[in-house]
């Protein structure tokens, strides 16, 4: 099993989760994978001077690195399982549609990373070219001098200085690459319709509230029930979704219509009939965070792979019941990004200075047991976990009790709005504008990024570790 780390391709480590009570219950071979990050990573200059997505390489490196060499340590090259959370996640499913990933492995599991609405385009990094020149003093023409004024910067001060861009991460490099092959000669979502995927088992899913912990950070200590009114409901959304419907050029003449998005999601949203309770609209609003940019892209991606090999997906329902662990958490927050990660590596039956509870001890050696399951075997080995198709897409709620989702449990249509109404709404907005990707830069024009909340759980979670 080989583990991409998350933290939003600007920081994180592999060092963070230790993987040694995984490895002793369930005889697994872990390599754990370390990538370049942030502006070593993922800068570019759109050309040839540098064409980016260098952390991708990294990983390709190692997964070529695995072919050669892991039957030195008894594994088996023909049964590679990629893994990963949030960016890690991303990773995974953007090898699912890089050519240069093909035949490296064998099986994909993608927690809480959606591939197909995380790609930037060379147009979205030329504010950060621009940024990069002025911060560092460099000249911005041509990318040769100014590729040379920053290798002169000690690598320290590089990476110091540029780690408060947020948008560090993978594009689609066809155009920006003129002496290798690009790692994404199209963007995510043509792979999916042209039926190019590296298609192999696949298993994904996303925890039942996953921004609810950066949301919980934005509003005020005098809100802790984090509730909304209906004006800031319709602020939030509206300012958001504006914000994606931008031109390509300040000298365009595209005719835009950024209320057009804004109006469609409120409509699809707001509580019908109208809800006074500010409750219902915080809910809502993390509805909205969840199914956006987590669910939808999961469920797509698992419902073109079925086509070919068995795909599954869970929803995390389950939220810890030890008291230290959940202190801080309340209630209305569910569990939020990164709360099942603890399960997965076996933090419950490894921490000392924490007295885990019975059921969290046993929920990790459940989720340990399901992924090595489908790491040996293609199957979570869980009875009622039924495979998902487009035809019959269901959704395994792990919980105190595992089973299959009930007709309330998962909102199907809204997984459909994001999938197939929303890009169209998009489109219109924009007025079929060229050179303009709307889902290729949404994730990044988040109003709180998944690297916060990352932050804040692996905190915890290390302080409890400790």
């Amino acid at each position: 099993m080989v583990w991409f780390h998350g933290g939003d391709f600007n920081t994180g480590t592999p060092a963070i989760w230790d993987a040694s009570t995984f490895v002793s219950k369930h005889r697994i071979l872990m390599v754990t994978v370390a990538y370049r990050l942030n502006i070593l990573g993922f800068f570019t200059t759109t050309d040839g001077e540098a064409p980016g997505n260098y952390g991708m390489f990294d990983q390709i490196a190692s997964l070529d690195w695995i072919q050669k060499r892991i039957h030195h340590f008894g594994g088996s090259p023909s049964n590679v399982v990629i893994f990963g959370h949030s960016s890690g996640a991303i990773s995974v499913g953007l090898h699912l549609t890089s050519p240069l990933s093909r035949g490296k492995f064998s099986k994909a599991i993608a927690m809480s990373g959606d591939a197909i609405s995380s790609v930037g385009s060379p147009q979205t990094e030329l504010p950060v070219i621009d940024i990069i020149a002025e911060k560092f003093g460099c000249y911005r023409h041509p990318t040769s001098l100014l590729m040379e004024c920053l290798r002169r910067v000690d690598v320290n001060i590089l990476v110091r200085e540029s780690s408060d861009i947020e948008t560090w991460g993978p594009i689609v490099d066809y155009e920006t690459t003129n002496t290798t092959e690009p790692f994404l000669p199209a963007h995510p979502r043509d792979a999916l319709d042209s039926g190019t995927l590296n298609s192999v088992p696949l298993m994904v899913g996303y925890t039942n509230n996953e921004q609810a912990l950066a949301y919980k950070e934005s509003v005020s200590t005098g809100n802790p029930d984090g509730k909304l009114s209906y004006s800031n409901f319709e602020t939030l959304i509206t300012d958001e979704f504006v914000s994606l419907v931008q031109s390509p050029e300040d000298n365009s003449t595209c005719e835009l219509k950024p209320e057009m998005v804004a109006k469609a999601v409120l409509f699809f949203y707001e509580p019908h009939p109208p809800s006074k309770d500010q409750g219902v609209l915080r809910d809502r609003y993390l509805d909205l965070q969840t199914e956006k940019n987590f669910a939808a892209g999961l469920t797509l991606l698992a419902g073109k792979v079925s086509k070919e090999k068995p795909a599954y997906v869970y929803r995390f329902d389950y939220r810890p019941k030890t008291p230290s662990v959940i202190k801080d958490v309340p209630e209305w927050a569910g569990v939020p990004h990164m709360f099942e990660l603890p399960f997965v590596w076996g933090l419950p039956a490894t921490s000392s200075a924490v007295q885990w509870i019975n059921s969290d001890k046993r929920m990790a050696d459940v989720m340990m047991a399901m992924l090595a399951s489908f790491a040996k075997t293609g199957n979570p080995g869980q009875p009622k976990w039924e495979p998902y198709t487009e035809e019959e897409p269901g959704i395994c709620i792990i919980d105190k009790n595992i089973a299959m989702n009930d007709p309330n449990a998962i909102d199907y249509k809204a997984l459909a709005f994001w999938n197939e109404y929303y890009p169209t709404v998009l489109e219109e907005a924009m007025n079929n504008c060229c050179n303009i990707t709307s889902s290729s830069n949404a994730w990044r024009e988040a109003p709180y990024g998944v690297a916060f909340t990352e932050f804040v759980v692996i905190t915890m979670f290390w302080w409890i570790a400790l």
